[in-house]
């Protein structure tokens, strides 16, 4: 199949308006084939982590950003879109979480939402009950999903139980679900992942860090991968933008559309599908 990769079209020159960038992806990205029918667009957000920037204090950036993410992603309106993690910066703090949904609720209703927790959203080894917390703020099995539209396959999973050492049975649990999914998947093009933690960052061997998992489930879930033909992992977590791939399998990371932690301003990545080729852009905020 053809994977086309649009890298750095989201770069800013420096005699750019700031606007201008936004234009400049969007046009690379519909010109030509927008108009037809099979074509798909999908929005990533990730990190929107209400609560960063002040500590927990307040989060009134958090709010800014996001009612503007939410705002261009209605004018985009895309045929789906996928929350990948740390939802908020506090996981047990209903206001941050109110304040995440209220504003996710913004969305075209027509817009399906999916989401895929993050660390912050679980904890890090989540227990019973961080499981039982999460079910009942953002609902009950939302922390996977796996569909098929216009021959592409999409699947979300939840990364944070194989970044966990307390989470065995959850991730034995959820890797035979994944292992049936992509079965299924197998005749689909593209094949498209989504998750909070990337597999790794730069290079497959690279070491194990916060930001990354282990080696031990990077060979273990890449071999699957490559068994059912996936195409491309999106993650987030880093609060930076990554792209690296593994024997033709790309592992694209998202900065945050909250705070950064890099150099790379607030934003979010509209992945298009078309003729099976998958365009990606990173568009920052403002």
């Amino acid at each position: 199949m053809m994977l086309l990769i649009m890298k750095h079209i989201f770069i800013r020159l420096k005699s750019f308006p700031k606007r201008l960038s936004l234009f400049i992806c969007m046009g690379l990205l519909f010109i030509g084939s927008y108009a037809q029918r099979d074509s798909l667009l999908i929005v990533q957000i990730t990190d929107p982590q209400f609560g960063f920037f002040a500590n927990n204090a307040d989060f009134e950036k958090e709010t800014k950003l996001y009612t503007e993410v939410i705002r261009q992603i209605n004018q985009i309106n895309p045929d789906f879109v996928v929350i990948t993690g740390d939802f908020v910066n506090k996981t047990r703090d209903t206001l941050q979480i109110n304040e995440f949904k209220r504003i996710t609720a913004c969305i075209e209703k027509s817009i399906p939402v999916y989401l895929s927790p993050g660390n912050h959203d679980l904890a890090l080894n989540p227990s019973k009950r961080d499981f039982e917390f999460y079910d009942s703020m953002y609902g009950k099995d939302t922390d996977h999903f796996s569909f098929r539209h216009k021959n592409a396959h999409f699947i979300g999973f939840n990364s944070v139980i194989i970044k966990s050492d307390k989470s065995r049975k959850e991730e034995q649990k959820q890797f035979r679900w994944l292992k049936k999914e992509l079965k299924k998947a197998a005749s689909s093009d593209p094949i498209l992942l989504f998750t909070h933690y990337p597999f790794f960052i730069e290079n497959f061997n690279e070491k194990e860090t916060y930001s990354n998992q282990s080696m031990q489930q990077r060979i273990k879930y890449f071999k699957l991968f490559e068994k059912y033909g996936a195409d491309a992992i999106f993650a987030g977590h880093l609060h930076n933008n990554a792209e690296a791939s593994y024997n033709n399998i790309l592992m694209i990371t998202t900065n945050a559309a909250g705070k950064p932690l890099g150099k790379v301003q607030p934003g979010y990545r509209l992945i298009k599908i078309n003729n099976r080729q998958v365009e990606h852009c990173y568009i920052p905020i403002y």
